[in-house]
């Protein structure tokens, strides 16, 4: 599937998403995903510091962050998306158990994930802007 046969009545259909991901390989998985799924613009950061530089030279319509990058908690870009109204799915290999309680109830995908959890996260993201007991 390529990125131009996604559905224009997807969720997802010509948004930009902010990827935080420290494994480029799974990166480009998901980057690959959201393309298939109908996303315009896909932005890559691998670290904290990137992930903020990269918000602010620009905005978002939705994110996926990798909650451990490399040891260090993707939360800080989770505060400032929450901040800016930015909707966004954590996604790690514990599942929503792997969540900060401050953010208990933000859509999670647990790793590995297939593009239909992925786009079922970042819908209900989308369609709620805030949190709900939410959880894929």
């Amino acid at each position: 599937m390529t990125s131009g046969t996604a559905s224009s009545g997807s969720a997802l259909h010509g948004l930009s998403v902010l990827v935080v991901e420290d494994e480029t390989i799974v990166s480009l998985m998901i980057e690959s995903m959201l393309t298939d799924l109908g996303c315009d613009d896909v932005w890559y950061a691998s670290g904290i510091e990137e992930g903020l530089a990269l918000l602010d030279a620009r905005t978002p319509d939705a994110a996926v962050l990798d909650v451990n990058l490399a040891g260090d908690p993707v939360y800080p870009i989770a505060r400032r998306l929450a901040d800016e109204g930015v909707p966004f799915v954590f996604a790690t290999g514990y599942g929503a158990s792997g969540i900060n309680a401050d953010w208990v109830g933000r859509p999670v995908v647990q790793k590995p994930f297939q593009s239909e959890a992925l786009h079922s996260a970042l819908a209900s993201a989308l369609g709620a802007r805030s949190a709900t007991d939410v959880s894929y």
